[in-house]
């Protein structure tokens, strides 16, 4: 007997909710792309794709985002992979 397949989530979608949650985060401190970017010590361009969902960041490059945004790197990842 097989076993099931789990559910999961394809990795695009994975992304954009992720950059959703970055961009709410952000946006909560009011603060600019540019602004979040320096923070984190990365480029604003690959900030941005991660923002519209269009990266999938390292492990790394997660904790320096959320050591910008001043959150546990747990919170920032926390729920994303649930349905809305």
């Amino acid at each position: 007997m097989s076993k099931p397949k789990p559910n999961r989530r394809s990795s695009n979608e994975l992304s954009r909710r992720f950059g959703e949650r970055v961009r709410a985060l952000r946006k909560r401190k009011d603060w600019s792309l540019e602004e979040l970017a320096e923070r984190a010590k990365m480029h604003v361009t690959y900030l941005s794709s991660i923002e519209r969902g269009y990266r999938n960041p390292t492990l790394n490059v997660l904790a320096a985002v959320a050591s910008a945004l001043e959150v546990s790197l747990s919170s920032l990842v926390k729920n994303i992979e649930e349905d809305k």
